[in-house]
């Protein structure tokens, strides 16, 4: 599509099996015109208008007629290419990719670079973000040094990690390290490049603890700080238990982050229900303890899972009343939202199991809501504490209650 007027040249003489006597009749030599179709001779107004009226005549003479004007003829392709570019620019709208492609290597290497920028922009405010990515490759295939394009590398950067290329943001990292060394951001480079080092496996967790610890070392950005700390918290937990422990102490101390100890405390709950020692599981406890008293507002989910994971935490510590007090808010603010059914029907059963008979009205109302969980989800281990409380308390309900989940049982 966009050819230079030699190539069009060619292209005639090809499709309607022009000789090249008869375009040069005898004006300049067939050397001359192969030199201007193949692109290592420029073809100059002169020659230009003496080719474009011989390819008329012959086309003329086997009844054709030429289909492009001669300023279009003349067009360059770098003209051309530009004009389509620019005019996909201003209608932002993207019908053909590879013509795209076409005309960008048409163009010189200074608008190459302009074009790939705005086009890569376009992409975005499309939504085609791993067009817009590849387009940023385009551009770090070309340049040498980043200071000019620091906002266009981390936006790459940040496109390479949401598509897991990590790879190549170790490529980008080793190219453009001295460079990288005095942005702004170096930090925030510095970061995805150890992240992508993690990712990939690609040095031992002894090295990468190491130069994390030392990344942290006066850093204040506190979004990246938790970042290296989460890393940290992934490779301990990798390695033992013990170290896991270790690790996740030091980092509560040094995140004032309340969800990222909310999430680091709560899968720390989670190990420690059959891991850890007293007094680790009593730290646990008393951290989680200290979120609930801050309450987190309108995260009912968040919630919900502080309730639930305090409430098994307290039942192991033998805070018996504490551990129901917990489970049964878990149940009240977990109704009704979509929290894991999973977690509230094993709070159902340790609730069936710890109730006495004089609690008989606070289970007929989470038997009702177990009930109705029943529709939706179906997991009958707690029948059976239930089924044991009636048959210790109420034994003359029991039959009753026996054809009520036989129903759905069966």
């Amino acid at each position: 599509m966009f050819l230079s007027p030699g190539e069009k040249i060619l292209r005639y003489r090809k499709h309607y099996k022009i000789k090249q006597e008869e375009l040069t009749k005898n004006i300049v030599s067939k050397t001359y015109l192969g030199m201007v179709e193949n692109g290592r001779k420029v073809l100059s107004n002169k020659m230009a208008l003496i080719f474009y009226k011989n390819l008329e005549e012959a086309l003329e003479s086997k009844g054709e007629k030429i289909d492009i004007t001669y300023e279009e003829f003349v067009e360059k392709s770098e003209a051309k290419a530009k004009k389509y570019l620019d005019e996909i620019l201003k209608k932002e709208i993207i019908e053909n990719k590879w013509l795209i492609e076409e005309a960008i290597l048409k163009l010189n290497r200074v608008d190459q670079k302009k074009i790939i920028i705005e086009l890569s922009n376009l992409y975005l405010k499309l939504k085609d973000e791993n067009e817009a990515r590849r387009m940023y490759a385009k551009l770090f295939q070309m340049v040498s040094e980043i200071k000019k394009y620091e906002q266009e590398f981390i936006i790459f950067l940040n496109l390479c990690e949401k598509y897991e290329k990590y790879e190549i943001i170790l490529l980008l990292f080793k190219k453009y390290e001295e460079d990288i060394k005095k942005l702004k951001k170096f930090n925030e480079i510095y970061y995805r490049y150890i992240y992508s080092e993690y990712k990939l496996n690609v040095i031992d967790t002894e090295n990468l603890e190491s130069k994390i610890r030392i990344a942290l070392i006066n850093l204040k950005n506190g979004e990246i700080k938790n970042n290296y700390l989460k890393i940290l918290i992934a490779i301990s937990k990798k390695e033992d238990l013990d170290k896991y422990i270790l690790i996740s102490k030091e980092v509560l101390k040094q995140t004032s982050n309340l969800e990222f100890k909310f999430e680091l405390l709560c899968d720390l709950a989670q190990t420690s229900v059959v891991n850890l020692k007293y007094d680790d599981l009593k730290f646990v406890y008393l951290k989680l303890k200290k979120i609930y008293e801050q309450k987190l507002e309108k995260e009912i989910r968040k919630n919900f899972t502080l309730l639930y994971n305090l409430g098994k935490v307290t039942e192991i510590l033998n805070r018996k009343n504490e551990s129901r007090k917990y489970f049964i808010e878990a149940l009240i603010i977990g109704k009704g939202v979509e929290v894991p059914l999973s977690q509230v029907t094993e709070i159902i059963d340790k609730l069936f199991g710890s109730f006495e008979k004089s609690d008989y009205y606070s289970l007929l109302s989470i038997e009702e809501e177990y009930l109705r969980i029943l529709k939706n989800y179906e997991d009958y281990k707690p029948v059976i504490k239930l089924l044991h409380y009636y048959s210790k308390n109420y034994p003359q309900k029991l039959d009753e209650k026996f054809n009520l989940f036989r129903n759905y049982l069966e």
